[in-house]
């Protein structure tokens, strides 16, 4: 076994159904163990429609680049939502690694950060 995860996460499965506003519903959550390879989120500047005016508009937006690491019996699938600490995650690719034997060993996924509006902020 190559993988040692040391963290707790939690997964949540996307339904296949969306709210009013498009976005996935999260079902039910499921703790896994992960490790984590890359978790840098940054606020960044961001080009907006009217990015031609003169007053050269922009935008400001959480922009995250993250790796995880999950095991091999692991439900996260793409476009569910993986949750660690308090920032959520959207799933947006799942590969998976082998060991030199060629057995499945883990399966390294890449987020994004979850833009879903919560119940409890006043805008979405």
């Amino acid at each position: 076994m190559l993988l040692r995860p040391n963290q707790n996460c939690r997964i949540r499965k996307t339904t296949g159904e969306t709210d009013v506003y498009g976005v996935p519903i999260a079902g039910p959550q499921v703790v896994e163990r992960c490790a984590i390879i890359r978790l840098n989120i940054k606020n960044e500047k961001s080009s907006v429609r009217a990015d031609t005016s003169a007053s050269r508009g922009n935008a400001r937006e959480l922009v995250a680049d993250t790796m995880f690491l999950l095991t091999k019996n692991t439900v996260a699938a793409i476009d569910d939502l993986l949750i660690f600490g308090d920032q959520k995650y959207w799933i947006v690719s799942k590969f998976p690694r082998h060991d030199l034997q060629g057995k499945l060993d883990h399966y390294e996924v890449t987020c994004s950060i979850w833009r879903a509006c919560d119940e409890s902020a006043s805008s979405c």
